[in-house]
């Protein structure tokens, strides 16, 4: 759970993946103590050039940006709790649009308290300025008009059990999504998640579960511009298998069904496949293997849609070429169908990078993305590529 903490929530889908293998030591940060707390800081720049900056289907504009972004990582430990506390600004510059120009910005706090040897509560909170991606679904279609920004407050409370066989959780999360422009108030919701989990340990590193989940969604208001009322409950099971860290495949994996009822009485409940991944699989210190995977239900706001399901996969892999030398690549693939329309669109983008540690402080990355969407909607179709170049400090 930390280590999510430390990743910046604004990531987007075409970013590089966490790196996964362990870093030589003459080549890892050194914390800066302040008395028990242990301090990490940085900051990334990145110089790229966009051939699509709008993701339009025809007569493309293309630019360079420069991207900075300073970080700040706190650490906190003892025998029985783990604190840790992160922010993360992006700043975005064009050289030629000035109106895509923008600025991010994700902060967080989070822990884990030991109540015995075998039971722990978990809590999160964060707050998020976030600017919408051009080309994710939904996104603000036009040019010369700034992407839309969103701030987003999110917190959850977990609590696990731990036994010899049986394992035990629950953990339930909220949401408060808030469009700054008055234009996209329709877009404001707040959630309200649930779910409850039993496992059973089959040997020493895997575990069997089955699990239950609800999430509730109300719209800020009553109705949007075409006349629905967005709010609804989605509820659902999943059963699956997680593997517990130390061996050659880590992660969890589970499939199930999910049940969404809408709050509109013109609109039918349905019953769709639900879908929830994440398995790294490390055959070797220098090689790692990624697989990530979400199906189910998410908010829409598109004319004429009752519900949207997406269907994402990422498959990738990272290598050590050198103790100072790694590379990364990625395969993306995203389907989001709108229920109710015969509108559906698909995208599939890859990623992939080669980083260079120049010492403990220092490195430097080449970066490439290419990204192409097809939809069944008029001017939503788009291909991108993004290449760029990168130096990251730490201390």
């Amino acid at each position: 759970m930390l280590a999510a903490i430390a990743c910046p929530a604004m990531a987007q889908e075409l970013d590089r993946a966490t790196p996964l293998l362990e870093t030589p030591e003459e080549y890892e940060a050194k914390a800066v103590q302040l008395g028990r707390i242990s301090a990490y800081l940085g900051t990334d720049v990145r110089l790229e050039y966009d051939s699509n900056i709008y993701a339009l289907p025809s007569n493309e504009i293309d630019d360079e940006r420069l991207t900075i972004s300073p970080w700040l990582n706190l650490k906190l430990s003892d025998d029985k709790f783990q604190l840790a506390a992160q922010a993360r600004g992006v700043v975005r510059r064009y050289f030629k649009n000035e109106t895509e120009n923008s600025e991010g910005l994700n902060t967080s706090l989070g822990g884990v308290f030991r109540v015995s040897g075998s039971d722990s509560i978990s809590a999160n909170v964060g707050w998020t300025r976030l600017v919408e991606e051009r080309g994710v679904p939904e996104s603000l279609v036009g040019v010369g008009t700034s992407p839309r920004r969103y701030d987003q407050w999110q917190g959850d409370l977990g609590y696990t059990h731990s036994g010899a066989r049986f394992t035990i959780g629950l953990k339930g999360s909220a949401l408060k999504n808030n469009a700054l422009a008055p234009v996209d108030a329709e877009r404001d919701f707040n959630q309200y998640s649930g779910s409850a989990r039993l496992g059973y340990r089959v040997s020493g590193m895997m575990n069997v579960f089955g699990e239950g989940f609800i999430a509730v969604r109300d719209f800020r208001l009553a109705v949007d511009a075409s006349g629905v009322n967005r709010n609804s409950k989605t509820y659902g099971a999943r059963a699956g298998v997680s593997f517990e860290p130390g061996g050659l495949i880590r992660g969890e994996a589970a499939v199930g069904v999910f049940r969404f009822n809408p709050e509109d009485a013109r609109f039918d409940s349905r019953t769709g496949l639900s879908v929830s991944a994440g398995l790294v699989y490390t055959p070797s210190p220098r090689w790692a293997f990624t697989l990530d995977g979400f199906r189910g239900d998410v908010a829409t706001v598109r004319n004429g849609a009752q519900a949207r399901t997406d269907t994402r996969f990422r498959a990738g892999v990272q290598n050590e070429v050198y103790h100072n030398l790694r590379w990364q690549a990625s395969v993306i693939y995203r389907r989001s169908n709108f229920i109710g329309t015969a509108q559906h669109e698909r995208t599939i983008a890859g990623v992939a990078e080669i980083e260079y540690l120049v010492n403990r402080n220092m490195s430097f990355a080449l970066t490439g993305r290419i990204a192409s969407r097809e939809s069944t909607r008029a001017f939503d179709d788009f291909d991108r590529r993004i290449v760029g170049a990168e130096i990251r400090l730490q201390y």
